[in-house]
């Protein structure tokens, strides 16, 4: 057993992390370490662990981002994804601001300025249909795509004006965008009103990939191909399987992590009609249960961890 202690960050031992753990413990003393239980005491330093990875989960999004930046700021723990790589990551719009040329036009719509709304649509010349998601948001929950300017209006206000009044009445009231998808759109209305809102140039995709990266290598690319939804998330019930990728995108996703400085991140591609690449999103917090088929995860994680601390 290599004297190193790991601990992974977070607060659900989640098939993955289990999986993770069941690995790193096969050369290292490791532990699951509960952000919302961690005592931040320089004395204490968490049983003298050496080296943090991050797995903090976005509900969980602050308390974790307190302790790394405290670990960070007052020790000499090595940390695999940095809070400044999980703030960027898991804020859709911070992905935005730094990965723009990279990503389909978006704009941030928040209690502020939702009221001019059309104005904004017509100043970033964004063309019907759009997408709007939550700021901090996964699996696809609470992302809609929405065919007109009256659509958009009907979503937006139930999201700042009812939910800030918090009239449950008057929200049953209003008019659903589409019954078979009110569930989704259940879940963006009620999504933190303070969080914002990104409002996304709507890309017809042929391809939507998961290209999965550990230290500034892609380890494997999945495919995702929907099934009965515009939406490609696997736990949406997409289909899989293994893609290659061409060097330019190999190189643009290879640009975005190194912008973003993340360890280990899944990042979402989407490849349109005419064969160009677009970065999606960032998942810096990646589940893999889909892409362990065709690549071995927690094994490439331990290796990972082998080359940085020198015990290959």
């Amino acid at each position: 057993m290599v004297n190193i202690r790991i601990g992974i960050l977070c607060c659900k031992k989640t098939p993955e992390n289990i999986l993770i753990h069941k690995y790193l413990t096969k050369k290292y003393n490791t532990y699951f370490l509960n952000p919302t239980e961690i005592e931040l005491d320089l004395n204490k330093n968490e049983s003298n662990i050496n080296l943090i990875l991050s797995r903090v989960e976005r509900d969980y999004l602050q308390c974790g981002l307190k302790v790394l930046r405290y670990i960070e700021d007052n020790t000499n723990v090595k940390i695999i994804n940095s809070s400044k790589s999980i703030e960027i990551c898991q804020n859709k719009y911070l992905t935005y601001k730094v990965l723009k040329e990279y990503m389909p036009t978006s704009l941030l719509v928040s209690k502020e300025n939702f009221q001019n709304i059309e104005y904004l649509i017509e100043e970033m010349d964004l063309k019907f249909p759009i997408v709007v998601k939550p700021v901090y948001g996964g699996y696809g929950n609470g992302v809609l795509k929405l065919d007109d300017m009256k659509d958009l209006k009907n979503i937006i206000l139930k999201k700042y004006i009812i939910n800030k009044k918090e009239n449950k009445d008057l929200k049953n009231k209003t008019n659903k965008i589409n019954k078979n998808d009110d569930k989704n759109n259940n879940y963006f209305i009620n999504n933190n009103y303070f969080n914002g809102t990104i409002i996304q140039e709507y890309i017809p995709y042929k391809h939507d990939l998961r290209v999965f990266v550990i230290n500034n290598k892609i380890v494997c690319v999945m495919e995702r191909i929907p099934r009965n939804d515009w939406r490609a998330n696997c736990s949406l019930g997409a289909e899989t399987k293994l893609f290659h990728l061409r060097e330019d995108i190999v190189d643009l996703v290879l640009k975005s992590i190194k912008k973003t400085n993340a360890d280990i991140a899944g990042v979402d591609v989407l490849i349109d009609k005419e064969n160009n690449p677009y970065i999606l999103e960032i998942n810096i917090t990646p589940q893999f249960r889909n892409i362990i088929k065709y690549s071995n995860i927690p094994l490439e994680i331990l290796k990972f961890i082998g080359n940085i601390s020198g015990n290959n």
